[in-house]
């Protein structure tokens, strides 16, 4: 049985993110290479306790397994449907500077945990233009449920799906 969900996001950022930001989040994107240092997702990344045959390894070769979270692109799962992309664009308008930040991923439950930590990140970067609200969205569905997407509230107890 499937266990994977369909995430809907969109996100509006600030133009001062750090250079270590922008890298770790073109990484997840799929734009760019592994980033050699880690800020905004940190915890609860698997560990690989076993080599390629399904042999365990010695503990002093085992390794943290960082992946991107957002990066598939084309067609998605066909449960889901559709198509999965993620997209970082600069603004450098006069009066809206930044980033602005859409994906759209099919994801396993067992990620949710990652994707928490990034969700809350980009909620507490997230900004609105000429002084609106900030700009957040992230919406999810579980592939067997009605097509319908449902909103995500992030909170101190963690992700919350509606």
């Amino acid at each position: 049985m499937a266990d994977i969900h369909e995430v809907l996001l969109t996100a509006e950022l600030p133009a001062d993110l750090t250079e270590a930001e922008i890298a770790e989040l073109r990484w997840h994107l799929g734009h760019d290479s592994r980033p050699e240092r880690f800020t905004i997702v940190v915890d609860c990344w698997p560990m690989v306790t076993v080599d390629e045959k399904g042999e365990p390894l010695p503990e002093d070769q085992w390794e943290i397994d960082r992946y991107p979270l957002l990066a598939e692109r084309g067609p998605a799962d066909p449960r889901i449907g559709g198509v999965v992309y993620s997209e970082l664009a600069r603004r450098d308008g006069p009066t809206d500077r930044g980033w602005a930040l859409s994906s759209r991923q099919v994801l396993h439950s067992d990620d949710l945990t990652l994707l928490e930590q990034l969700l809350h990140w980009l909620q507490s970067r997230a900004v609105g233009h000429r002084g609106g609200p900030a700009c957040f969205s992230c919406h999810t569905r579980f592939y067997e449920d009605a097509l319908v997407l449902k909103p995500v509230l992030l909170d101190e107890g963690g992700l919350a799906i509606l």
